[in-house]
C-alpha cells in the first residue's frame, strides 16, 4: 500500500485498521498454503510420491541414503549355494578327444593300445545355427476336358504372405520387446537373413495381435479367479489423447487393459464389479468400491505418503517422520531372513506392537489442527483393515511390488513408441503386453508360444493361453 493510503486507514479509525490487518492476514495465509504447495510439488521425488527414480533431481539423488560397505569381496560369499547351467541331456553332437601322450611316463597313446579309464569329462558349448527355410509352394493351374483352367489353392497350414509363423513370431516378440519396427527389420536382416521391411514387421505383429484374441480372454479368466491380484495403471497416448493403461497382476498370469478414463468404470472392467479374491492397490479412490477385507494397500506407497508427510514443518512433519518409522519397522519384521511367510500367528505377534502404535499415531494425527493432516490420518482410520490384510490371509503380499513390476515394461513401451494411433494398436498393445507377462510368470520363451499359437490357428485349430495346466 502507498503512504497515503495507509494514512487514510488510520484517519479512519481502529475498526478500518483492524479490518485491514485481518484482510492481510486472510492473504498472508492463503499465499503461505500456495507457497508450501508449490514446494511439496518442487520436492516430490521417488522417497515421497509415486515418481520413479528416473525422474529425481540430481540434488534429490545426491540426499539417497548411501548404502554402506560390508566389507565383504564381490560375489558369491564362502557357502553360498552354488548356481550352474545345466548340461543338455541330448546333444546334438559328440565329438570324444583321446590324450596325445601320457601325463604322466610322457609316452604315446597309439590307438590301438589305448583304454578309457573311468568316464569322460564332459564339456559342452552352445552355440547358434541361424538357418532361413525357404519353402517354395507351386500352385498348379489344371486344365479339365471341358476346356476350364483350375488353379490350386494353399493347403490349411501355409500362410497366405511372404512370411511363416517364426518369422511373425519373431516380429511380435521383438514389438513386445520395445524394439521399432525399423530396428526389427534391420536386427531379423542381420542375424537370420531374413530380408524384411519395416511395413511388414508391422502387420506380421497386427495379424499376431488378431491371433491372441482367444488367448487374452482366456487370461482375463485366469486373472479373475486368481486368489490376489496386483492392480496399477500408467498414462498412455493414442494419437493426440492421453488414455490410461492398467494392469491386473496375479502370481501366474497378467492382464493389461486400455481405457479412455482413469475411472472407476475402467477399474471394474479390469477386475469386475464384484471382485474375488484380494486385492492390492494404492488409496487411490477408485479401488474404494472393493471392501476393505478384500484389500492390502500397499505399504510401499503408504511409506512414501508418510515420507512427504514427514518433510512438512511443524507438528505434522513430526508425526510424518513418527509413521515412516512405524511402517519402516513393519518391513524389518517382514524382511526377517529366518522369518517363515506362512506363520501368520507369529507374524501378528511380531507386529501387534506396531500395529498398536500406527493405530494410535494416527488417532493423534486425526485430531490435528492441519485440515489436510487430519483428512489423511481419517482416511487411513476409515480403511486401516485393508493395511493388515497380509496379515490375515496367506501368500497376500504387503507391497504392490508385482503389478508395479509388470506395469514398468509398459512405461518403457510407451516412453519409446509413444503410444498408439488406432483401436487396433490398442488392442495390439494389452494383448502382446499381457501375453509376454504371462510368458514371464510361467518361465514360458515368449517367441516359442507365439510361434505355437500362429501354427495353430494357421491349421484352424484352437489357440491355447501360456497358462498352467
Amino acid at each position: 500500500m502507498r503512504r497515503d493510503e495507509i494514512d487514510s486507514v488510520y484517519r479512519a479509525g481502529p475498526d478500518a485498521v483492524a479490518a485491514l490487518i485481518a484482510a492481510q492476514a486472510e492473504q498472508i495465509a492463503v499465499l503461505r498454503a500456495e507457497v508450501d504447495e508449490l514446494k511439496r510439488q518442487l520436492g516430490r521425488d521417488s522417497r515421497n510420491s509415486s515418481l520413479p527414480p528416473s525422474r529425481d533431481s540430481p540434488a534429490s539423488r545426491a540426499k539417497r541414503a548411501k548404502k554402506e560397505g560390508s566389507g565383504r569381496r564381490q560375489g558369491g560369499q564362502p557357502g553360498h549355494r552354488a548356481s550352474h547351467r545345466e548340461m543338455v541331456a541330448d546333444p546334438d553332437e559328440v565329438v570324444e578327444h583321446w590324450p596325445g601322450s601320457c601325463a604322466g611316463c610322457g609316452g604315446r597313446l597309439t590307438v590301438a593300445g589305448r583304454e578309457q579309464a573311468g568316464d569322460a569329462v564332459c564339456h559342452q558349448v552352445t552355440d547358434i545355427d541361424v538357418r532361413v527355410l525357404v519353402t517354395e509352394h507351386r500352385r498348379i493351374r489344371a486344365r479339365c476336358g471341358c476346356g476350364h483352367h483350375t488353379l490350386a489353392g494353399l493347403p490349411a497350414g501355409v500362410a497366405a504372405g511372404a512370411f511363416g509363423p517364426s518369422v511373425a513370431a519373431a516380429a511380435a516378440t521383438l514389438t513386445a520387446a520395445r524394439m521399432s519396427r525399423r530396428d526389427s527389420a534391420r536386427l531379423l536382416d542381420d542375424l537370420c537373413g531374413v530380408q524384411i521391411c519395416p511395413a511388414s514387421v508391422e502387420r506380421l505383429a497386427k495379424a499376431c495381435a488378431d491371433t491372441l484374441e482367444d488367448p487374452y480372454m482366456q487370461i482375463m479368466a485366469a486373472v479373475d479367479h486368481s486368489v490376489v491380484r496386483g492392480a496399477d495403471e500408467t498414462s498412455f497416448r493414442q494419437g493426440a489423447q492421453t488414455t490410461w493403461l492398467s494392469v491386473a497382476a496375479a502370481p501366474q498370469a497378467a492382464l493389461f487393459q486400455l481405457d479412455a478414463r482413469r475411472d472407476r468404470d475402467a477399474a471394474k472392467a479390469l477386475l469386475g464389479e464384484t471382485p474375488t479374491g484380494t486385492i492390492v492397490s494404492d488409496r487411490y479412490a477408485v479401488y474404494r468400491y472393493i471392501p476393505d477385507d478384500q484389500r492390502q494397500l500397499c505399504l510401499a506407497h503408504l511409506l512414501r505418503d508418510f515420507t512427504a508427510l514427514g518433510e512438512r514443518a511443524g507438528a505434522p512433519g513430526k508425526l510424518g517422520r513418527k509413521l515412516a518409522r512405524a511402517v519402516s519397522e513393519v518391513f524389518a519384521v517382514l524382511n526377517q531372513p529366518d522369518r517363515d511367510p506362512r506363520d501368520l500367528p507369529a507374524l501378528r505377534a511380531d507386529l501387534a506392537d506396531t500395529r498398536q502404535t500406527l493405530h494410535d499415531l494416527l488417532t493423534s494425527g486425526a485430531r490435528c489442527r492441519d485440515a489436510r493432516t487430519r483428512r489423511f490420518c481419517q482416511g487411513l482410520l476409515d480403511c486401516q483393515d485393508a493395511l493388515w490384510t497380509f496379515t490375515r490371509l496367506p501368500d497376500i503380499p504387503a507391497t504392490n511390488n508385482t503389478a508395479e513390476r509388470a506395469l514398468r515394461h509398459a512405461v518403457l513401451w510407451r516412453k519409446t513408441s509413444y503410444g498408439t494411433q488406432t483401436d487396433h494398436g490398442n488392442r495390439l498393445v494389452e494383448r502382446l503386453l499381457s501375453v509376454r507377462e504371462t510368458c514371464r510368470l510361467q518361465g514360458r520363451r515368449l517367441h516359442h508360444y507365439l510361434t505355437t499359437a500362429i501354427t495353430a490357428d494357421l491349421h484352424g485349430q484352437p489357440v491355447i493361453a501360456p497358462l498352467p495346466p
